[in-house]
């Protein structure tokens, strides 16, 4: 029913047509558009038909072997079992999944399960991943910016000072708009920017240029909120961090269609929170480039 997931439960040492509920197990492979879909969520279907019907009157729990465990809340809709996304997402969040990992769930009774998580290269995790935390990033990103701000703001004023001297015709009243550009224009120079043009590749993956990642992206994986120029709507977008590249990756693909973005589009991407994206967009390369 849903490619992506299968059950692989056993039934040895029992009697023909009988399940050992405690093993019926199941796997999942975390990659795609949208780790968060009712497919993703979903239990299979010859796995819902094993299990008592009772055990669905509590949440679920899925623990991993190094003792980390989340409960989720399990619904239904006429077609399907399925977890609920609050506890889902934290699930893949914590873990970091979303980089073709497969990830089996032991049912060990009572809706309790044990999961195990393999990578790519079928690498077992024995440990968490843990990402640098949010805090530490913020603090750091915010201290580079009252740098950055004050070596602005001392030139500014240097800067100033010569042209009261050489232009004291002006008047008062423009002075003070001119220094409230300046001040403006400076304000905008120290939000960090990266700048790309999409191409085929990129319309379900974005790579973030290595300049870029290596001064803001923490060196694991994170969830982002990319947000619309217009403002009136943001996607949530998984930024995967592996050793040589930090990519967007799950969730982009749905971006790039709502937006929408296509092949030859010039995308700023201004990073204005330790977790948090402005997009904006040209549609006319050409037009830029000849001005």
């Amino acid at each position: 029913m849903f490619p992506k997931e299968r059950e692989i439960g056993s039934s040895s040492g029992l009697g023909q047509g009988e399940v050992d509920v405690k093993n019926l197990s199941f796997f999942k492979i975390f990659q795609g558009d949208d780790l968060s879909s009712e497919s993703m969520r979903a239990f299979p279907y010859d796995f819902i038909r094993n299990v008592p019907q009772n055990d669905y009157s509590s949440n679920m729990v899925i623990r991993t072997q190094w003792g980390i465990s989340w409960e989720v809340k399990v619904s239904m809709n006429p077609r399907f079992y399925y977890m609920e996304k609050r506890g889902w997402n934290q699930f893949v969040n914590d873990n970091a999944l979303g980089d073709k990992e497969l990830v089996t769930f032991t049912h060990t009774g009572l809706m309790c399960f044990n999961v195990k998580i393999y990578e790519e290269n079928g690498k077992e995790l024995v440990t968490p991943r843990r990402p640098r935390t949010m805090a530490s990033l913020s603090k750091k990103l915010r201290s580079r910016r009252e740098s950055s701000n004050k070596d602005v703001k001392k030139k500014a004023e240097e800067t100033g000072g010569v042209r009261v001297k050489s232009k004291r015709f002006e008047e008062g009243e423009t002075s003070k708009k001119k220094k409230k550009k300046m001040k403006s224009n400076n304000d905008e120079d120290t939000v960090p920017v990266f700048n790309i043009t999409i191409k085929t590749s990129y319309l379900k993956f974005l790579p973030i240029p290595t300049y870029f990642a290596d001064v803001h992206i923490p060196k694991t994986y994170k969830m982002v909120t990319i947000h619309h120029s217009n403002g009136n709507c943001s996607w949530e977008v998984v930024c995967l961090v592996r050793k040589t590249r930090a990519t967007f990756s799950s969730g982009w693909a749905r971006l790039v269609r709502e937006y929408p973005l296509s092949v030859g589009d010039f995308c700023t991407l201004k990073f204005i929170k330790p977790t948090e994206f402005h997009l904006a967009v040209s549609k006319k390369v050409e037009e830029i480039m000849s001005d």
